[in-house]
């Protein structure tokens, strides 16, 4: 019996011993270090695709930045010398610098840029814990996002550069780099400390009023080298020259590297205040961002404020009161959501460029701005009229037919593809870039090009929300990706057709427009009038 216990005893000591030597917070560790390790190779693996992604981006970006230059400067025709064009394209250079600074801290603002996936916020905002151990690797994220961005913005800008000048000097694009990506960090811990402070509204008029002043100088500059003012002469010379110094760009990031140093310790003192609202509302806003770059359709990020949403529905009201209940409804979406703001925009800078920039004044720049002008107009008039065409369930509460919806729909989207054509056309007259000898077929050209915008702004506001990784996910092989994508892009592909009347006089304003292109160009755009004159004869049956 004694030796039974003792073989017994012989038997259960090792398990004893395993008992004693099993430790929780040994498994714990263990656990901890292998979800450190998952997150580390996720987060190495979405670095890796992003990386690739921009690496791709850039080698396309690199020929249609030069293609872009070759057009706006008119290489192999003639251009008009303007009185007023005293600016040169590389002396815009360093303004162009600074307002892509600008751009970068605010979509930092915008994005937290600290912030917590919807999961993630759903797990831990509830439980009563610290969240160090969330806000620190949200700050390391945001800085590497600041780094990313500004490194590809610093990237394109070296690409433009290299195209005026002709050449790049290697420490030039090398210290160049390096002090974006620095300046990219310390913005996003500038924008970190603020969010932390509840500041971001502050911060955001900050960047309007210098973004502002910035415009200002520009314009106070041009008009002293208008008046050819020999310091305001020296001066631009001087900022135009430094831009291709290493000097400057290896004092530039001394200063760069100072500033980031403060703008880290600022960042470090504060993060730890970031509330947990803030963060779960800095996740949606990259969620939204995300969705938005992946989508292609910037509606999320671009809705006006709730305030200005307010004022400008008090404002349309009286202006629309008189009106039809669909064209009323039309220009409240219009007033409201400020979707003529891009097609203003672009105006303005159109006409700036090509009064105040030399060598801009040429017919390939004429033609480029034509060109744009048909996409803004398309991404413009779709997301206005998109309940009205898309929506059935609107005609009971209206009580007009769909017929009529989309006739009236149809209407209001030549009239303003034709406005924003006539104004492009009467600016570009003006400045010499297109001779408007032949009235006549300008009105005709501008209204096929209206027939186009509007077919194509109907074609797009049908086709509404499009799920692209599901699109392309249901993608068997190469060409049926291919073909999804050139599905898409052929809408578009129809309403730059129907500017080829237009392309035509700009380009070659003496010779006569082959009547075949006037048939095609009317039958790319044949859509609308089916709009307007079919459905007329549908909702009258």
């Amino acid at each position: 019996m004694i030796r039974t216990e003792g073989r017994s005893g012989l038997n259960a000591s090792p398990a004893a011993s395993q008992s004693v030597a099993f430790d929780p917070r040994e498994l714990l560790r263990r656990a901890r270090k292998r979800r450190n390790f998952a997150e580390k190779f996720d987060s190495f693996s979405d670095a890796y695709v992003w990386v690739l992604a921009a690496l791709i981006a850039l080698a396309y970006l690199f020929s249609a930045l030069f293609g872009m230059l070759f057009v706006l400067l008119g290489e192999g025709v003639a251009h008009q010398e303007l009185p007023s064009a005293v600016w040169r394209m590389q002396d815009l250079s360093f303004v162009l610098l600074m307002l892509s600074a600008l751009a970068i801290f605010r979509l930092m603002i915008y994005l937290g840029p600290c912030g917590l996936s919807a999961a993630k916020a759903d797990w831990w905002l509830p439980l009563p814990v610290t969240l160090r151990a969330i806000r620190r690797p949200a700050w390391r994220n945001a800085m590497l996002t600041g780094l990313f961005a500004s490194s590809f913005a610093g990237a394109l800008w070296l690409i433009v550069m290299l195209g005026l000048a002709g050449s790049l000097p290697l420490p030039v694009a090398v210290l160049g780099l390096a002090c974006f990506a620095a300046a990219g960090a310390g913005l996003a811990n500038a924008a970190t400390a603020i969010q932390a402070m509840n500041r971001q509204a502050a911060a955001r008029r900050i960047c309007d009023g210098v973004g502002l002043g910035l415009l200002t100088a520009v314009a106070v500059l041009w008009l002293l080298l208008l008046f050819q003012i020999p310091w305001a002469q020296d001066l631009v010379g001087a900022v135009a020259a430094a831009t291709l110094d290493p000097a400057a760009w290896l004092f530039a990031l001394l200063v760069v590297l100072a500033l980031g140093a403060v703008s880290t310790y600022w960042a470090y003192r504060h993060v730890e205040r970031i509330p947990g609202p803030a963060l779960r509302l800095a996740g949606e806003h990259q969620q939204l961002a995300m969705g938005t770059l992946m989508q292609g359709d910037s509606r999320g990020i671009a809705a006006p404020a709730q305030s200005a949403i307010s004022r400008r529905m008090t404002l349309g009201s009286k202006l629309t009161a008189a009106l039809p209940v669909a064209w009323r409804i039309l220009c409240l979406r219009l007033l409201r959501s400020g979707r003529w703001h891009p097609v203003a925009g672009f105006l303005l800078l159109a006409f700036s460029l090509a009064a105040t920039v030399q060598r801009i004044a040429n017919p390939l720049s004429a033609a480029a701005f034509y060109l744009v002008l048909c996409l803004i107009l398309a991404f413009s008039i779709s997301a206005t009229i998109a309940p009205l065409v898309s929506e059935k369930q609107l005609t009971q509460p209206l009580g007009i037919s769909e017929a009529a919806l989309v006739r009236e729909a149809t209407l209001y989207a030549m009239l303003f593809s034709a406005i924003s054509l006539l104004l492009l056309t009467g600016g570009l007259g003006l400045v010499g870039m297109i001779q408007l000898e032949r009235i006549w077929l300008w009105i005709a050209a501008i209204v096929v090009a209206a027939l186009g915008c509007a077919a194509a702004s109907i074609a797009h506001a049908r086709r509404a929300e499009r799920d692209w990784s599901a699109v392309l996910g249901g993608a068997t092989n190469d060409a049926a990706m291919a073909t999804q994508l050139f599905m898409e892009t052929a809408t578009f592909i129809r309403a730059a057709a129907t500017f080829s009347p237009i392309f035509c006089l700009v380009l070659s304003p003496a010779t006569p427009i082959p009547p075949l292109l006037w048939v095609a160009a009317m039958l790319f755009g044949a859509n609308s009038l089916i709009h307007v004159a079919g459905r007329k004869l549908g909702g009258a049956a």
